[in-house]
């Protein structure tokens, strides 16, 4: 069962869905420029939806990274890149759903930002 989160008002909101569905377009660059920007300014709730949306696309870019190996990368990479582009998509688009109805969503990831 997931939590209600409680936003400081609408713009709040619609700023989060904003940068989730940024974030499938460009990766870690739009939670990354509002964590840095706004993380003092959002209520508690979105800081943390936020800090767990930049903490995925984090785990998303680290898990990229292996396809540049040399070895590794040519014989995953052809595979792994656009099944984890769609992972990246399904996951934003739940996270936006869940934004809309205000409620909770804890992405897989690693915790970088705590």
């Amino acid at each position: 069962m997931s939590k209600k989160i409680k936003f400081k008002d609408e713009s709040e909101k619609t700023l989060i869905l904003l940068v989730v569905i940024l974030s499938i377009i460009s990766g870690f660059l739009a939670s990354i420029c509002l964590w840095a920007i706004q993380k003092d300014s959002l209520s508690h709730d979105a800081k943390n939806f936020t800090r767990n949306l930049l903490n995925f696309e984090l785990s998303i870019l680290c898990i990229c990274a292996i396809f540049i190996i040399p070895v590794i990368g040519p014989a995953i990479g052809y595979f792994g890149a656009p099944v984890l582009w769609v992972v990246n998509v399904v996951y934003c688009i739940m996270a936006a759903v869940a934004i809309s109805e205000s409620k909770t969503l804890k992405l897989p990831c690693y915790e970088f930002i705590k």
